[in-house]
């Protein structure tokens, strides 16, 4: 029942809405999610569908019984509360595979230089292309990196293409532009029967050099911002509770505030609310 649901929705938003979610197909496909495109859509469809019922009836037993509004009064509260959970709901389902998508060519990204170095590796040991794939798709410490050559070996070895349209088939999906110029280039190198050693080198001495400037101006931002804890979290609050220390022995306010207040506030709210933001802000920070 439930997937004889999803399908209907998944028709309807399709049909009434195909031109507009053009942007939002592109992605599901290349973001690799484990779903159709068609799915995905019916899925976003009927949890709105449900949310936009079940919430308004929630909510207006709500207010009407333990609120004691009148029926006007509480169907309007609760209709703008239901639009507004419904379309937060439709929004992440939205906005889902836009952040599965960058997260993921981010990811392959930072894993090219290594991976590359490590297809280099293998390719001089004089592995045929297909076990070189094959060894890369096994080995997950390059994350997407590992999983897009696992969706090139799938195609080898699950639907029977040969090695350069199963390359070729996944250039054109993956997230990331540069490692699709990469594999395009592979594929170049197989089909003229070029040197791939000679390949796999220049590609990661140049996916190394970016590597490293990146490393460089990641230094530079740790640098900057280990100055920015030192003044803001060390020296200020320091700082601030000598001043208000001095302040107490001639008055007991600070500009009308209780000077101990202040001091409460200092210690206990903005240093350790500061340091939870700088920590937060350290974890988005990424090579």
């Amino acid at each position: 029942m439930y997937s004889e649901l999803i399908q209907l929705f998944g028709k309807i938003g399709t049909k009434f809405f195909g031109k507009k979610l053009q942007s939002l197909k592109e992605l599901v496909e290349k973001s690799n999610l484990p779903i159709i495109y068609e799915k995905y859509i019916g899925k976003l469809f009927f949890s709105a569908f449900i949310c936009l019922n079940v919430s308004l009836v929630f909510f207006l037993y709500f207010f009407l019984i333990f609120w004691k509004l009148n029926f006007a009064q509480s169907f309007v509260i609760s209709l703008i509360l239901t639009l507004t959970l419904t379309w937060t709901i439709a929004t992440f389902f939205y906005l889902y595979p836009f952040y599965k998508y960058s997260s993921q060519m981010k990811d392959i990204e930072r894993n090219m230089p290594f991976g590359i170095s490590y297809m280099k590796i293998i390719s001089k040991s004089g592995v045929p292309p297909e076990q070189m794939i094959r060894y890369i798709a096994e080995d997950k410490e390059f994350g997407e990196f590992s999983k897009e050559f696992e969706r090139i070996y799938k195609q080898i070895i699950l639907v029977g293409k040969d090695v350069t349209s199963s390359i070729n088939e996944i250039a054109f999906r993956t997230p990331s532009e540069k490692f699709k110029n990469f594999l395009l280039g592979l594929n170049s190198t197989i089909l003229s029967g070029g040197n791939i050693n000679l390949y796999l080198n220049e590609e990661s001495r140049k996916e190394i050099d970016i590597y490293r400037e990146r490393q460089r101006k990641y230094t530079t931002l740790m640098s900057f911002l280990a100055d920015i804890y030192i003044v803001v979290f060390l020296i200020v609050p320091l700082v601030v509770m000598i001043i208000l220390t001095t302040f107490s022995l001639i008055t007991p306010t600070f500009f009308s505030f209780n000077i101990h207040f202040l001091m409460r506030l200092l210690i206990y709210v903005f240093v350790p609310v500061g340091g939870l933001i700088y920590l937060i802000i350290l974890g988005l920070v990424k090579v």
